[in-house]
Parts: structure tokens; sequence; C-alpha cells
């Protein structure tokens, strides 16, 4: 009762105050930017004095914030109220009822990709075979743990702020893995969810990852510049036309890509023939870092190259290298190729048919 009488007579903060501290004192003096996803620009800013920072305002109602100071960054629920923020702890936030949610929700994830972790490297003195069958399973589990946490507060927090950001920043990695869950809690939420642009381009690849399912026929796209000589190149040029074709979605700063082009050519040297033909799509990437990676790697496949986000946002690609082989036809066989699993994949497609 007395808990109850103290929560009815205690006002509702009018303003905030974001109290931050720094890592040491080569910080001082320091810029620190707040910025907004939406409109994405800064919305504030203030000098890093003594190893502190204090940011004042008010907001008619919380949104998501990120604060940038040099390399350290930490996005926070920006309600009216006493926000204290270390930005050497970035998953740390305290002292307003969201922020305080939202710590709970991090300790949460971090308790889990600890035990994920602790669990990968318990199998690592296993043989090649075992060892994948247990990490599958691992992460099966992880993820369905994932999954249910993400469910969890999401669906606690419907219409708020912390709502759209779960919905948005944990979103993008279950969406690979169960987009209809994603959907679903997405069509569930209120307004305050559902109006948060870079959510909104979370459910719209979602959308064209189904249109380009496996199974799915191709989607063409054209890059005017996309050639090495500079002139206009479609995906249509060499997808549909009675080869298999694998496609590479990939950029030179991506380290993932790279790793994987021993296992690209390879295939290449393979298969490379009348029947099949390779061909490396450079998205996110300017021209000039491109050409030099190709050259670097002595890539032998045909690049289109100057692509951006162009093929990705057709395809729902929000993460690279993305993998994909193509049917004779034009029909998406696979998607999200990677190492063994893409060598033996085209393997199996161009194995002679015994019918």
């Amino acid at each position: 009762m007395a808990a109850l009488i103290f929560a009815a007579c205690t006002p509702t903060p009018k303003s905030y105050t974001v109290t931050g501290v720094v890592p040491d004192a080569s910080y001082n003096f320091q810029m620190v930017f707040m910025y907004d996803y939406e409109t994405r620009k800064n919305t504030d800013s203030i000098f890093v004095v003594d190893g502190k920072f204090t940011f004042t305002g008010s907001v008619d109602a919380p949104v998501i914030r990120r604060l940038v100071l040099n390399r350290l960054n930490v996005d926070f629920i920006l309600e009216n109220g006493e926000i204290s923020i270390d930005m050497s702890n970035p998953r740390t936030i305290t002292g307003t009822p969201l922020n305080n949610e939202l710590t709970r929700f991090n300790a949460e994830i971090e308790a889990k990709d600890k035990t994920a972790t602790e669990k990968v490297a318990a199998i690592q003195h296993l043989d090649e075979v075992s060892r994948q069958e247990q990490f599958d399973e691992i992460r099966e589990q992880y993820f369905a743990n994932l999954e249910q946490l993400f469910t969890n507060y999401v669906t606690a927090n419907r219409n708020n702020a912390l709502g759209a950001f779960i919905m948005w920043n944990v979103g993008r990695t279950i969406s690979m893995q169960n987009p209809n869950l994603v959907e679903s809690l997405y069509e569930q939420a209120g307004d305050v969810v559902r109006n948060f642009q870079p959510l909104q381009v979370i459910i719209e690849a979602n959308a064209n990852r189904r249109r380009t399912a496996e199974g799915m026929p191709f989607v063409d796209f054209t890059i005017e510049n996309g050639n090495i000589d500079g002139s206009s190149v479609s995906l249509s040029d060499f997808v549909g036309r009675g080869k298999y074709v694998l496609v590479d979605f990939w950029a030179s700063w991506c380290g993932p890509c790279i790793a994987e082009k021993p296992n690209l050519i390879e295939v290449y040297n393979t298969h490379v023939g009348d029947n099949f033909a390779m061909v490396g799509v450079a998205v996110w990437d300017n021209r000039e870092a491109t050409l030099r990676a190709i050259r670097e790697h002595n890539i032998p496949w045909t690049q289109i190259i100057d692509a951006h986000n162009i093929p990705t946002d057709l395809y729902g690609i929000s993460g690279i290298p993305q993998i994909m082989l193509f049917a004779p036809d034009g029909r998406i066989i696979a998607r999200n190729l990677r190492g063994s699993a893409l060598r033996a994949k085209v393997a199996e497609a161009l194995e002679p048919c015994d019918c």
C-alpha cells in the first residue's frame, strides 16, 4: 500500500538529464554527438570536460538515440528523467524505466552469448564432422532461446521506444532465421513500433526475401556503369540464359567475403564451362576499392561493380557475402551458400541426371 501511495505521489519528470562518463582523460575536450536514427542526423552535441558530459532537454515521448564519441557508441532510450551512461560499458544504461529494462535485456543477451561461446569452445577438440553436428545443435538452441527472449520483450513493449529498438536491433538477426516471427510481432505492435522508420526497412527486406526465396524466379536489375569499362550491365545478361549461374554479392572491405574467395575460385576452376558461369556483384563499395580487390585477389570471373544497395534491396540482403545459385531458367536454387555447402550444392546441381 505504501509503495502504491508513493508511486501515485511521485511526479512524472518533465525533462531529461543524460550524464555520461568516458573511459579516460584522452577523451577530454572531444565532442559527443546525439544521433537520431530516423532523421539520420545529429540532434545535439557537447564537449567532454573532466571525463564527463551532460545533455539536458525534454521530450514529449521516449525516443531512440545513439551517443557517438570518436569510436565509442551507445544506444539508449531518451526519455525524461535522470539517465546515466558509461561510454565504456555500452550495454548498461540506468536511471529511467525503459533504460533499466533495456539494460536487463542486454544482460540476458550477453548471458546467452556467453553460454553459446563456451559450448562452442568445448567442442573444438572433436573431429570436423562431429564438431559441425554439435555446432549446428548449439546454434539451433541459441536461436530458439533468442527468439523466445525477443518475443517476450517485444510483446511487453509493443507500443513504446524500447519495443521499437529491440524489434529493429535484434529483429535484423531474427529475421534471417525466422522472418515470420518478426512480421507477426510487427503486425501486433502499436504505432510507436510500426512507425519506426529503420524497422520498416527490415519488414520490407523480409518481403523482398520472400519474393526471392529458393524456388522463385530471379529479379533483374541494371547498373548503369556496372561493367568494368563503365558501360551498363544487367543481371539478366547472365542469369536465365540456359546456364547455372553462381552469383556472389560481396564488397572489398568485407572480411568474410574475401575469406570465401578460395572456395569460389575452387568452384570456378572445377566447374566453369558451357553449363556453368559465375558473376560477382560488388555492393556497398566504391569503384576504386572494388577494382583493387579484384586485382589483389586475382578474381577471374565477371564482375558487376558499383551496384551499391540496388541488388541488396531487391533481394532483401542484410549481410554479405550472400552467394546464390540460379538455375538455367533463372529460378533461384539456393541462397546463403558458404564453404563446403557451396561446393556441394554446385556439384549437386551440375551432376548428370540418370532420368
